[in-house]
């Protein structure tokens, strides 16, 4: 019976709703309702993060209903220290909070409308950022982390368990727990490069690291993209890569590496774009230079929002080739999808526009007016006529001119291409670039600062006998010259 005692645990059987002032009842017990409260609550918020006990484990979902009974509601968020909503805010752990950590963190704590997301992560940089540098230093959140009311209203976030949970299993270091089944990785390098370390503290400084987004959930005609990464690998087997003779360069002494697949979840578009978003923003923090092969173009706003951090905050200059303009806010109602994808780097002070151009549009439209409103908002728009009229070469030194010194990034939509020579596209638009156009013209923007770049929308089940697969292996070895054009040989 004493065995049985020592392991009996008492409850306080409050009737009715417990004012939650009794952390225990007149005997020392557990209050029941507190209790049967907490229990719910967790598993409610375990189903909103698409996890469930089976997945988290037993053991975990009694420590969070433990810590959560026996916390103390006499505490208050003024409890909370600065340097644990720091680490939380701070989500891939390079000593700074950037506006694209805002973001996730304010999505993860139930924030779910873009617009609404990107106004209150601007709000918060702009109050707490005292010396406008483009992040949040340790000590600008700790003068503000009691005095700022847009941090105040999320503070009980920071200590939340679940959110915690969440927080790790979507945006952990070594990247989400859930990968799915076609995010094949590096098992198959790029370019037959060696693959860079998964953890970032474990990761040597690069000059250029390439990865691969098979995501393709905000497409909106053909699917398969997902598996463009995968087919652009075994391509690029046949690629020399070493040498440059177009650029006299020699890369074999400089450390580039292939990083794998940013595996984003295909259920939850928003999760995704932040999933992908980090993965590149860590990658920036310990190389030079990031390409990402795609996947839908989407992807182009998660590396604008990671080269925007990488540029201490501020927007970069866009050289986009693609047949479409993809800046318009809604499709079908929705804001996430991949022609939308510029809207919300623009809206997020990705794009420097009086610097960004696009380039190879062709093919008939809804109406005038999106071209008109990106003339207005200050985009160059040089059409496919215009780029057969002018040729490469001169279509380049405009671009040039335009950029000039700017950190840029290259996005390059395969559907600016000709789909007669390269029919692996997920929007075929007829009467687009032949390849030796492309090359010629990537080429040809040889002095650039460019800092990064994405291939994208390329959709393999749709391809003859690998030829798109091989230009875009080649289009992304085209980029990689541009970046490390600007890049010191360590053996020089």
């Amino acid at each position: 019976m004493a065995d049985q005692n020592r392991f009996s645990m008492n409850v306080c059987t409050t009737e009715g709703i417990c004012d939650k002032s009794c952390l225990t009842g007149d005997d020392g017990g557990i209050c029941e309702v507190r209790l049967k409260t907490c229990m719910t609550n967790i598993s409610q918020m375990l189903g909103q993060a698409g996890l469930s006990i089976a997945i988290v484990g037993i053991t975990s979902v009694a420590g969070l209903v433990s810590s959560e009974v026996l916390r103390d509601p006499k505490n208050t968020d003024q409890d909370i220290p600065a340097d644990v909503g720091f680490e939380f805010f701070d989500v891939d752990g390079n000593g700074h909070i950037q506006r694209g950590d805002l973001e996730i963190f304010l999505n993860i704590a139930g924030i779910t409308d873009v617009d609404e997301i990107a106004k209150q992560a601007e709000d918060i940089l702009d109050e707490v950022d005292g010396d406008k540098d483009g992040y949040i230093s340790r000590q600008e959140w700790r003068k503000s982390w009691n005095s700022v009311k847009a941090l105040s209203e999320f503070k009980h976030k920071v200590v939340d368990d679940t959110l915690k949970a969440e927080m790790v299993a979507k945006y952990g270091k070594e990247g989400p727990q859930n990968i799915p089944l076609y995010a094949f990785g590096n098992k198959l390098s790029f370019y037959r490069l060696p693959a860079y370390p998964d953890l970032p503290e474990e990761r040597p400084e690069a000059d250029c690291v390439f990865f691969g987004c098979p995501f393709d959930a905000s497409s909106t005609y053909r699917m398969g993209a997902r598996f463009g990464p995968a087919a652009v690998r075994r391509a690029s087997q046949m690629t020399s890569f070493n040498y440059a003779p177009w650029i006299e360069r020699d890369f074999s002494k400089m450390k580039i590496y292939d990083a794998g697949d940013a595996a984003a979840t295909p259920f939850d578009i928003l999760t995704a774009m932040n999933q992908v978003y980090l993965y590149a923003k860590r990658l920036w923090n310990s190389s030079k230079t990031v390409i990402g092969i795609g996947g839908d173009h989407a992807l182009t706003w998660c590396l604008l929002r990671a080269a925007r951090d990488f540029n201490d905050g501020q927007p970069v200059a866009l050289v986009h080739l693609d047949a479409h303009l993809d800046t318009g806010d809604e499709y079908h109602g929705n804001k996430l999808s991949h022609g939308t994808a510029l809207r919300r780097a623009m809206e997020d002070g990705c794009v420097d526009i009086e610097r960004s151009t696009h380039i190879g549009i062709h093919g008939s439209m809804g109406s005038p007016d999106l071209m008109k409103e990106d003339t207005e908002k200050g985009w160059l728009t040089i059409t496919m006529d215009d780029f057969v009229e002018k040729g490469p070469q001169e279509v380049a030194d405009i671009v040039k001119e335009r950029i000039g010194d700017a950190p840029t990034i290259i996005s390059f939509d395969v559907d600016v291409l000709e789909p007669g020579e390269c029919p692996g596209i997920g929007f075929p638009e007829p009467g687009g670039m032949r390849c030796r156009e492309l090359f010629t013209f990537l080429r040809a923007l040889k002095g650039i600062n460019v800092i990064g770049g994405e291939v994208c929308e390329f959709t393999p089940e749709y391809d003859s006998n690998e030829v798109t697969a091989h230009a875009i292996a080649q289009g992304a070895y085209e980029i990689m010259c541009l970046c490390l054009d600007n890049v010191e040989d360590p053996s020089e």
